[in-house]
């Protein structure tokens, strides 16, 4: 009974994000529903140069267009346009460095940012628009609320855009932290989220502050991340009069936005979003922490119903709620599917190429799932239409063997006969 509480909420609500509508624009090319295990289906590398990096990391997420793919490359230097059928390359949106953040679609307009500083906003035809310069990197994807384009960077620093053109409305920097001069802050971001009427942005030095949007105007701040990196780089997830935030380090607070006080804390840090999955005041926070422990928290109380560890020392990425389960990635391992009732691994993606982790958060659009590796991989799986006997195996179209391996929730992972399926693509 409870799994299937579970499962209807998330069929109903795929995932209750601060974004949730930014990933998937137009009909599904891949008809149905992600409700099982997927096989593979194809697998290209990113475009743009090769990285020849100890720690190269890929913070792209990819966005569903219709039939295409919008994505960034930390090798490349613009936003690409690739068939969502089978990875090939179709448009370049020009940038002047590399874009390692999620785009976002406004009507017949995308809007992006590059690590060089820039924001652009081009037609979907490849007509550009206008471009501002913030002057550093920008790792965040741009937040578009109600004519406004509001843009984060690395340096602490907050701009709002007229959407129209570009011109700059308002801007904010950060006061330096004294206290942190000794030390280097992370070379990250979060994005800017509504908060209830305000727009709220977090910084190194661990303050989350308070906009008015229109004009910039500071209405509360709270200080929230300690430690050593205090630093606030997951978006903080707002739910039904709370805000949700945590510092890289710690802690995850459950702030009240109307006395922007805390009413529970938990010692336990995130480099990515939390996420809520069902309703009212049994509704669970899944909050994938920094030490690599997906945690299934009460949203009231901060009480854990269930723990997962990957167990490998990476960062967890944003948690997807799917009817299938919960898919979430490690930035030191893999993707991974987790039973939303006891926090079980049912299913886990393993290849016989170094993955070097996966550090953005997967997507889901239909039957299909895409993820990118820091090896610079962008990989397609689908859930297979019809009954499935066993794992199919594939040759990629760019990349070496894969291999994708069922998991039973207590059993030690194996390979199973290759019986290839004729309707997977």
């Amino acid at each position: 009974m409870i799994l299937a509480l579970w499962l209807a909420a998330a069929w109903a609500d795929p995932y209750r994000s601060p974004f949730p509508e930014t990933w998937t624009h137009g009909p599904s090319v891949y008809a149905g529903h992600f409700d099982r295990a997927p096989v593979p289906n194809w697998t290209v590398q990113l475009p743009g140069k090769p990285i020849n990096a100890a720690s190269h990391t890929e913070r792209t997420r990819p966005v569903f267009l219709g039939d295409t793919i919008l994505i960034g490359s930390a090798g490349g230097d613009g936003l690409y346009q690739l068939d969502r059928r089978n990875g090939s390359l179709i448009r370049e949106f020009k940038a002047a460095a590399s874009v390692e953040s999620e785009a976002v679609v406004v009507g017949d307009k995308v809007i992006f940012a590059d690590t060089g500083g820039h924001t652009w906003c081009y037609k979907l035809d490849g007509t550009l628009v206008w471009d501002h310069d913030s002057a550093a990197p920008v790792l965040a994807p741009p937040t578009v609320d109600d004519g406004y384009v509001f843009v984060a960077n690395v340096d602490d620093l907050v701009v709002a855009l007229h959407a129209e053109d570009g011109s700059l409305a308002w801007r904010y920097e950060q006061p330096v932290d004294i206290t942190r001069r000794a030390e280097l802050a992370l070379y990250a971001a979060p994005r800017l989220t509504r908060a209830g009427a305000d727009l709220v942005a977090g910084f190194s030095d661990g303050t989350l502050v308070a906009f008015a949007p229109t004009t910039g105007d500071v209405r509360w701040q709270s200080r929230v991340g300690t430690g050593r990196y205090p630093d606030l780089v997951a978006t903080p997830t707002p739910y039904q009069g709370l805000l949700f935030v945590s510092g890289y380090d710690e802690p995850l607070v459950a702030l009240d936005l109307v006395t922007h006080k805390s009413i529970w804390e938990a010692p336990h840090g995130a480099a990515a979003s939390a996420v809520v999955l069902g309703d009212g005041d049994d509704a669970t926070l899944l909050h994938p922490g920094t030490d690599g422990v997906l945690r299934a928290m009460s949203v009231l109380t901060g009480l854990e119903r269930w723990t997962w560890d990957a167990a490998d020392d990476g960062a967890l990425s944003m948690p997807v709620i799917t009817p299938a389960g919960i898919l979430v990635a490690s930035s030191e391992g893999t993707v991974t599917l987790i039973d939303p009732a006891n926090g079980l691994e049912t299913w886990g993606f393993h290849s016989s190429v170094n993955l070097d982790g996966v550090t953005s958060a997967p997507v889901v659009d239909g039957r299909q799932l895409l993820f990118v590796t820091n090896a610079g991989f962008l990989y397609s799986m689908l859930t297979p239409i019809g009954p499935m006997s066993a794992v199919t195996h594939v040759k990629p179209r760019k990349a070496p063997e894969l291999r994708s391996v069922m998991r039973p929730p207590t059993a030690t992972p194996s390979a199973l006969p290759v019986t290839p399926d004729p309707e997977a693509n």
